[in-house]
């Protein structure tokens, strides 16, 4: 039996480093501290799996589909290279050289979720900290359009309103604010709960800033809260929370920046911590979903110095959201390589259908709608369990995902580098 004091889990952008695993004759048997979503992804590694390469729909060998997908590839003018989220930094650079050797667009599922954390950023005077600064200082913590509690359910507990070296009794010595559309679990915890109108996320934020900063734009708070559909006493106890903070921090979450006002709603918040951050100290994170989705930001910056969606086309890296990004280019490609991804399964319905139409390669451990539809689906090693890799947490900390059992699929960095020998050799 083999036991993993510090196993690091995949599934969310949390990457929590304190999992405990035990192995036996190659079987997870056991995990502990995990929450529940990690315990599933663990213990469940086994079910739905891509047992055999597929080409067209029929079962074939690896080298069959190897050959097949390096056709395709080569065949492309312009093909694609997309996810990149669920799969190791190892992978992610390969696959970026890749596209650039075939002259393509690579891109991650950033570009759809977080791009505008992205492109608004250089406009405004933020700060950068980590979770374990969270922990140890934040006497403020604001959740917005977002609820750990689903989707990432160790946050709050190991860092949110845990015990920290300058927060010692943890959440009685903490504010929590929730700021959303919905009534939640967060709720109950939060002292404060502004319950808003959809796609007014921006209102809120300018009627805050107003009541932080004073002056002439107090004229507009009452008109901004109804416009919100909240208090303006309620905005003043929060204003005055944020105010006396001496480090906070805004958590945000896709109900601000996939809403319908998601531009205005992230810039408002964005200048919102901007106005704070004249009388007090407060950062402001995105919460990143898949588990390396940090990672797949970091190596496109490396490699190129373009957080996603780069197209090398035209022969040099190019970065034009609204022009380079995956959803942009589906007319203009003509095949596509999926890794660490399930686009049919999450892009919008007429996009989804331009990705069908062309010939789609998918590196994938499990069976998924676009593995359904796939010209070549390829099965690999699961990433933090069957393959050892990097990935990035959500405030950019690089953790080793180690492997855990041995598994009798290529990892995905390993199938990768077979696509590029062969092109190179071409």
């Amino acid at each position: 039996m083999t036991v993993f004091e510090a196993a690091v889990c995949p599934f969310c952008a949390c990457l929590c480093d304190d999992i405990v695993v035990q192995v036996e004759e190659n079987e997870i048997k056991d995990v502990r501290n995990a929450c529940a979503l990690g315990m599933r992804k663990l213990l469940s590694y086994k079910e739905n799996r891509l047992e055999t390469p597929l080409v067209r729909g029929e079962a074939r060998g690896y080298e069959d589909a190897l050959k097949e997908a390096i056709e395709i590839l080569k065949g492309a003018d312009k093909p694609l290279i997309y996810g990149l989220s669920s799969t190791g930094c190892g992978a992610q650079t390969v696959a970026l050289r890749l596209a650039r050797r075939l002259g393509g667009v690579c891109d991650s599922t950033e570009s759809l979720c977080h791009n505008l954390f992205h492109t608004l950023q250089p406009e405004f005077n933020l700060f950068y900290t980590t979770l374990d600064d969270v922990k140890d200082k934040a006497d403020v913590v604001v959740f917005w359009g977002c609820n750990p509690v689903h989707s990432h359910p160790r946050h709050l507990s190991k860092f949110s309103y845990s015990e920290g070296r300058f927060i010692p009794k943890g959440i009685t010595d903490r504010e929590i604010v929730c700021v959303d559309v919905v009534t939640s679990e967060l709720d109950k915890i939060a002292k404060w709960f502004l319950r808003i109108r959809p796609g007014k996320d921006a209102a809120v934020c300018r009627a805050l800033q107003a009541l932080v900063g004073g002056g002439a734009a107090m004229k507009s708070v009452k008109a901004l809260a109804e416009e919100a559909g909240v208090g303006v006493e309620d905005l003043s106890r929060v204003a005055e929370t944020l105010k006396n903070a001496s480090f906070g921090v805004i958590f945000y979450g896709l109900g601000v920046a996939a809403s319908e006002n998601a531009r205005d709603g992230v810039a408002a918040l964005f200048s919102l911590v901007e106005t704070l951050n004249e009388t007090t100290n407060f950062a402001i994170f995105p919460m990143k979903g898949h588990f390396n989705v940090v990672g797949a930001v970091m190596t496109f910056l490396r490699e190129t110095g373009f957080p996603f969606g780069v197209d090398f086309s035209g022969g040099v890296a190019r970065f034009e959201p609204g022009k380079t990004t995956a959803l942009d280019v589906l007319e203009s490609c003509d095949a596509a390589l999926i890794v660490g991804a399930d686009p049919l399964a999450s892009f919008p319905k007429e996009k989804a259908k331009l990705l069908r139409k062309m010939p789609l390669i998918v590196l994938d451990p499990f069976e998924t709608l676009t593995v359904e539809a796939a010209t070549v689906a390829i099965p690999t090693a699961l990433t933090g369990v069957e393959a050892e890799e990097t990935a990035y947490r959500m405030d950019c900390l690089p953790l080793k995902l180690e492997k855990l059992v041995e598994g009798n699929m290529p990892s995905d960095m390993e199938v990768l580098l077979r696509l590029q020998d062969n092109i190179e050799k071409a």
